[in-house]
């Protein structure tokens, strides 16, 4: 089922019944926002973001009342149970072969009140001579039944002839057809389980060969389109058979005989809405392509692109709905095709907006929650509604069963699947999870090798390293805070204590003991006094905006597990910033901010309570201490601790910039 939409209802209520020209629930005719055929929509947003449930909510409320077609590009038999991967590289089929095959099928089906089945007489034919026609001298070693030889060579002769026997030609046509569809599951031998689907399919294929000349219906089709390229030769069906060798050609001339296969199939849906049609104004065929940013998608969307936009009169196209994984930024959000909007873009894309803090209130609301727990979900949640459904669900049992709820449990529980869901590849996941202690390039490397020491080539563990940030690129989750949370905490979750301090010192030895991401360790490892006392010598020495911006960085760094004690024997450092043993109001100040500020940047941690916000507020009046050059410290003691109070934490708290207006 489609289940719960969040950010989507004007696509699915508004938008796509306009581009079939039916209600989403009820049985009336809807005008159509793009008369003369609507482009193809792409939505595109990231793992978990709501893409397959939108898909499967307009799946739910067509299915059985419009053809419809809904396939998964980046599944094996594209989700078509029984269906095996196909493979891309032999001669007689291609992944866009495979699923124009299914496409036909599920198109076909019989729809109530639809009238008369659709039928595919064009993208049979062409199916069919693609499928299970041989050229003469092909290199491949021939293994298949002596009849179908037989059938083919007598069908060649005829074919070839100069001035063929028509009626001869029928027969021969009729004889090759039958042992063809007689023998399908080794004719489609490269796509187990793809063969009752295509028998179906080419159930029309047989009366367009044997009882339409060649100058009629789909065989005319073909004439016609193949006359306007080059190097085809004699009548429809001839040249119809020729178009064997193009696509066998496994370069861009395949790509061009993909383009005809797929200006078959929607030019015989436009054949399918004859005058009667048109004037009862029979919804429009609809498309659900899922995952369509895979090879073959983004194939078969550039072929629809420009079959779409073919020229001539009006004719009637299927509306086509495809899911592309990616980030969305720069595309316009769903919501904006509600009402009567109707975008020209071609293509046009539109993005799947973040879930609303409305919306992940309203999954918590079976259960009395914590006030901060909302907070806690928009974190981890990264704004996809699948995540976020995934974090409420297990609160609610949680609180339901136990009547009261921890967040680092609820993280411990959620995180796994969370993560499954985000990076599916586990090897690719647990790189990650590793990796995550890092934050910078520099470090990532000596991470890896620290962990694993069997890898002693640098070039091995340079490859590793970038396979897992390649991997984490082409899920489009490069920069994803969310993820990053994930991440460390599962980390901090499955690394006992003293591994994880021997991580970061390992990491902090490698790091400038003079730069920001050395005290970023350092935090991570509780030693705060440490941190207090050079941040308090960088106070009397840099700029506010940059002693700013570096306590931001350096209180985002993560926290160990419940239990953890810091390592002792560390050095002890005295403040050179404060001249004395007796520490100033200054030191006094960072040393009430720093752990502070990392205590309210753990993204498991309670809202804020008003004392603590008033400490941040005093601390940072402190370090203003009614200098105009310090002026950065007024402005962020009047917005931090609103900040704080609506869950900003560090690294984001605000920073104003050198010389800017405050």
């Amino acid at each position: 089922m489609g289940g719960r939409l969040y950010g989507q209802q004007a696509l699915q209520e508004s938008f796509v019944p306009r581009l079939v020209g039916l209600h989403h629930q009820d049985g009336y005719h809807v005008p159509l926002a793009y008369p003369k055929g609507a482009p193809v929509v792409r939505i595109v947003g990231g793992r978990g973001s709501g893409k397959t449930a939108l898909l499967g909510a307009v799946h739910d409320a067509y299915n059985g009342r419009v053809p419809l077609a809904r396939v998964d590009l980046g599944a094996p038999g594209f989700g078509e149970p029984g269906v095996a991967d196909g493979d891309t590289d032999v001669p007689n089929a291609s992944r866009i072969t495979h699923l124009l095959y299914l496409l036909a099928y599920k198109l076909g089906l019989d729809v109530r009140h639809f009238g008369r089945p659709m039928a595919f007489p064009r993208l049979s034919l062409g199916l069919l001579v693609v499928t299970a026609w041989r050229p003469l001298n092909s290199d491949e070693t021939d293994v298949r039944p002596p009849d179908l030889r037989r059938a083919e060579a007598d069908l060649r002769t005829l074919i070839t002839a100069d001035d063929p026997d028509v009626r001869r030609r029928k027969e021969s046509l009729g004889r090759w057809f039958d042992v063809v569809t007689s023998n399908l599951p080794q004719v489609l031998s490269a796509v187990p389980g793809l063969d009752s689907i295509a028998g179906i399919v080419l159930d029309t294929a047989r009366a367009q060969l044997v009882r339409s000349e060649p100058d009629k219906g789909a065989l005319a089709w073909w004439g016609g389109r193949l006359h306007r390229s080059q190097g085809y030769q004699g009548d429809s069906l001839q040249r119809l058979f020729q178009f064997v060798r193009v696509f066998r050609r496994l370069d861009d001339r395949r790509r061009t005989a993909e383009e005809h296969l797929v200006a078959a199939l929607l030019d015989d849906i436009d054949g399918n809405y004859g005058r009667l049609r048109r004037l009862d104004k029979k919804p429009r065929p609809l498309l659900l392509l899922d995952n369509a940013h895979a090879d073959v998608g983004s194939a078969l969307l550039d072929l629809l692109d420009a079959g779409h936009g073919a020229p001539g009169r009006a004719p009637t196209r299927p509306a086509v709905l495809a899911t592309l994984l990616g980030t969305g930024h720069g595309h316009p959000p769903l919501s904006e095709v509600g009402g009567d909007a109707a975008p020209r873009d071609r293509p046009l894309v539109l993005s799947i907006p973040a879930i609303e803090p409305a919306d992940i209130s309203e999954m918590l609301s079976p259960v009395d929650y914590p006030d901060h727990l909302p907070r806690v979900v928009a974190r981890y949640c990264g704004g996809r509604a699948a995540s976020a459904r995934t974090l409420a669900d297990a609160a609610v049992r949680r609180v339901e069963e136990a009547g009261t709820i921890r967040t680092g449990e609820l993280l411990d529980g959620a995180a796994p699947a969370l993560l499954a869901k985000l990076l599916p590849d586990p090897v690719m996941r647990e790189r990650l999870v590793l990796l995550s202690a890092a934050v910078d390039a520099g470090t990532r490397r000596a991470l890896w090798t620290f962990a694993h020491p069997e890898d002693h080539s640098e070039e091995l563990v340079a490859a590793r390293v970038r396979e897992a940030d390649d991997y984490r690129e082409r899920s489009c989750l490069d920069g994803d805070r969310a993820l990053d949370l994930l991440l460390r905490h599962r980390l901090a979750a499955t690394t006992p204590h003293e591994r994880w301090r021997d991580t970061q010192l390992r990491l902090r030895s490698l790091c400038d003991p003079r730069g920001d991401t050395y005290l970023h360790h350092t935090l991570a490892l509780g030693r705060v006094e440490e941190v207090v006392s050079v941040l308090h010598h960088r106070f009397t020495v840099v700029p506010p905006h940059a002693w700013l911006t570096t306590l931001n960085r350096i209180c985002a760094a993560p926290h160990p597990r419940e239990g953890y004690a810091p390592p002792a024997g560390g050095p002890t450092l005295s403040c050179t910033a404060c001249g004395s043993d007796v520490p100033g109001p200054h030191h006094d100040a960072v040393a009430s901010l720093v752990p502070l500020l990392w205590r309210l940047s753990d993204p498991l941690t309670l809202a804020p309570r008003e004392d603590e916000l008033t400490t941040v507020r005093i601390a940072l009046e402190t370090l203003y201490g009614n200098k105009p050059a310090h002026a950065a410290y007024r402005d962020a003691s009047a917005a931090w601790p609103a900040c704080l109070r609506a869950g900003t934490q560090a690294p984001d708290l605000p920073v104003l910039p050198e010389g800017a207006a405050s």
